[in-house]
């Protein structure tokens, strides 16, 4: 019998649902509980953050304090600088491992993935997981930014509200694209540009609706912000600071080109970064929950000999934008911050890149004002605000969030006008060397496109995990030959998976290979002894596919010549692949025509539901 709380709880819950789904107003509201929830989260992010930092090196923000020992242990710098990344990332490499492997990296991908392919649904987990994990990298001196983490947790909560509320997928879409958008506002005091994150890199689209609800939340985030940590700019430059010559725009133009390709080329840095980890990783034979925290060995050894990349560095920015930096310390902080983010990214960190590239910007933007300062009547710090939007418009190519989060989060309102002029040169110049963006081609590298014709085909775009069933029965690799071919005769079937006798994983048994029935009479014609053990023959382990393997590689598998029957589903780890399910050739034939069913009653329904509508118009002497 159902909990009659729960049931009533779920009632609720439900009617608010059908409320929010049928009133605009309703949805409002909703989309305002969406944005003081993630704005309280990004405050709490910002001092679980400061808290880490506190613990590990003594200071709410070790920038400032660069070269110190402790601030409560005495410890010399060298000794917590080395140990507080390896320390942090043994905590948050299991942490994700176990529990939401989606939230390594920088996070914007995996929201953008959920938006557009997953019906907007991001586990509630994740949420947490990543509030905890992101705090621990960059509180724990990893070269991260905070935006990407705030984003997935903002969408996260979003999602699971609307889940929670039983709305329709459109709904959940929008309020996960909401939370994404009030992450950014409340982490950039930025609430338009959060609204226009929402829409230009989340939904990718715009309506008047949705731009709507994405600023009611963005504001709602911005305001609980502005209430904790008071009503100022991120980065507080202290005043204007507008472009004093016209002709300087043709210095802008140029910054637009050179930033442009900063941004592009750290984008490309940081995948190619990641795939030369990997291919370090493989030759070291430990799992994969250990890796971050044996890697940031090396991290913790680089941030010895340059400690100004430890955590976000905001101060540092700030400095830089100042002046108080040469030509070739800012060479060095340029180069070192596209180095440590793309190692704390790839090692298996979790943190944002958009903070980063903001950096980078910044760097390449007081470079150029300083070489062109005999020539440009304007400050070098114009420069360096406007290549913050640059780099990231090269980077990501959404302008007109590049554009606003950077007036927004320095309050230079002058400056639009240029800022806009060089994010349009940024983009365009990033456009003509690739199609993807930062956050695109991290899909794009494991096989997720956002966009593709196949999405309409009878199977679309399912993972295996969704295509699969459980198998009627397994073979045991301690079974003999004999008792192989009673459970082939009981489950009437061509081939069963065979695992491990005792090798279990979270109740998942290893997978060893398949063996059809084929193969046993093979075995048992060549007067093989009935009582030979399973494990001594050699069986087949190509047919299995991980769990993320799309339709096109299934269907192009079993078309092969040797047309296998059933296709083993394992887990993503490679060495050592445990048994989830299989694909069979009659189940695929069965959701194929499941989905015909599906789509002839939907046609039906909304035939008769457009006579129906027809017949009312009719009878009420009114059409529409």
């Amino acid at each position: 019998m159902s909990d009659p709380q729960t049931s009533a709880s779920d009632t609720f819950a439900s009617h608010i649902g059908r409320m929010c789904t049928a009133h605009r107003s309703a949805l409002a509201i909703a989309a305002a509980i969406v944005g003081t929830i993630a704005g309280s989260a990004a405050v709490l992010f910002n001092l679980m953050i400061g808290a880490w930092t506190w613990v590990s090196t003594g200071y709410w923000d070790y920038t400032q304090h660069i070269g110190q020992a402790h601030g409560r242990l005495g410890i010399p710098a060298w000794i917590f600088l080395l140990i507080a990344p390896v320390i942090s990332a043994f905590i948050y490499g299991p942490l994700i491992s176990r529990f939401a492997p989606s939230a390594k990296g920088h996070g914007i991908p995996e929201v953008m993935l959920a938006v557009q392919q997953k019906g907007g649904y991001i586990p509630a987990k994740v949420a947490l997981v990543k509030l905890l994990a992101s705090a621990l990298t960059i509180g724990g001196g990893g070269s991260a930014g905070r935006e990407g983490p705030i984003v997935q947790i903002g969408a996260s909560l979003g999602s699971s509200f609307a889940s929670l509320l039983h709305l329709p997928k459109e709904r959940v879409i929008l309020l996960a694209a909401c939370g994404s958008g009030a992450g950014i506002a409340a982490t950039f005091h930025a609430p338009l540009a959060g609204a226009f994150f929402a829409l230009e890199v989340i939904l990718t689209q715009f309506t008047a609706e949705a731009f709507g609800y994405v600023v009611v939340s963005s504001v709602l985030a911005s305001l609980v912000t502005r209430a904790a940590v008071g009503d100022h700019p991120l980065i507080d430059l202290g005043g204007t600071f507008p472009l004093q010559s016209l002709p300087d725009i043709t210095w802008v133009a140029i910054l637009g080109v050179i930033a442009g390709l900063v941004g592009l080329a750290f984008s490309k840095f940081l995948y190619l970064s990641e795939d030369w980890i990997d291919a370090l990783w493989a030759h070291i034979p430990l799992p994969n929950w250990c890796r971050a925290g044996i890697l940031s060995i090396a991290l913790g050894g680089a941030l010895i000999a340059f400690p100004y990349m430890y955590g976000s560095g905001y101060p540092i920015e700030i400095s830089a934008i100042f002046g108080s930096y040469s030509i070739p310390f800012l060479v060095l902080l340029l180069i070192g911050r596209i180095l440590y983010t793309s190692y704390t990214i790839g090692i298996g960190g979790s943190g944002g890149v958009f903070a980063p590239t903001l950096f980078m910007g910044a760097m390449t933007g007081m470079i150029f004002g300083q070489l062109v300062s005999p020539w440009a009547v304007s400050q070098s710090a114009i420069f360096g605000v406007i290549g913050m939007g640059a780099a990231f418009a090269g980077a990501a190519r959404a302008p007109m969030t590049a554009v606003l989060i950077i007036v927004e989060m320095t309050g230079q309102y002058s400056l639009v006008l240029p800022m806009m002029l060089a994010v349009i040169i940024a983009t365009f110049t990033s456009r003509l060397f690739t199609r993807s963006t930062i956050y695109t081609e991290k899909l794009r590298r494991r096989g997720d496109v956002l966009h593709e014709p196949v999405d309409d085909t009878l199977l679309g775009r399912r993972s295996a995990r969704q295509l699969m069933t459980k198998p009627k029965r397994v073979l045991t690799e301690d079974m003999t030959l004999l008792q192989a071919q009673e459970y082939f005769q009981a489950a009437s079937v061509p081939s069963l998976p065979v695992i491990a006798a005792t090798d279990r994983y979270r109740d998942q048994p290893r997978y060893l290979g398949m063996l059809t029935v084929n193969e046993l009479t093979s075995f048992l014609s060549r007067d093989l002894p009935p009582h030979t053990r399973i494990s001594s023959l050699a069986l087949d382990t190509s047919s299995s596919f991980p769990q993320s393997a799309r339709p096109s590689q299934i269907l192009s598998r079993m078309s092969a010549d040797d047309n296998p029957w059933a296709l083993a589903v394992v887990d993503e780890d490679p060495t050592t692949p445990h048994l989830l399910g299989w694909i069979t050739q009659q189940g695929l034939v069965k959701e194929i025509a499941a989905q015909q069913k599906r789509a002839i009653a939907a046609g039906q329904k909304t035939s008769w539901g457009s006579r129906w509508k027809e017949h009312h118009s009719h009878a009420s002497g009114h059409v529409d």
